[in-house]
């Protein structure tokens, strides 16, 4: 399965986080774009809900940036 970085930006905006999305780049953590682990639930169910796939907890952790969930969807 593929994912493109703007469908992650665009479930990034759409669940209304509270920073620039244009700043956010692909290799930045969420936690230093400045998004809080609350907005990055809803971040994580809109891909969730968007895609048709549950991503365990434990594999959440390890996502930390765009680049990380776009390596994540290329092992599925």
């Amino acid at each position: 399965m593929e994912i493109k970085q703007q469908e992650i930006l665009s479930i990034i905006e759409s669940v209304g986080v509270s920073v620039d999305v244009a700043k956010i780049k692909s290799d930045m953590t969420f936690k230093n774009a400045g998004i809080d682990s609350l907005e990055m639930m809803n971040v994580f169910l809109g891909i969730e809900e968007k895609f048709g796939i549950k991503i365990p907890d434990e594999e959440i952790d390890a996502l930390k940036s765009i680049d990380d969930i776009i390596s994540y969807f290329k092992k599925l």
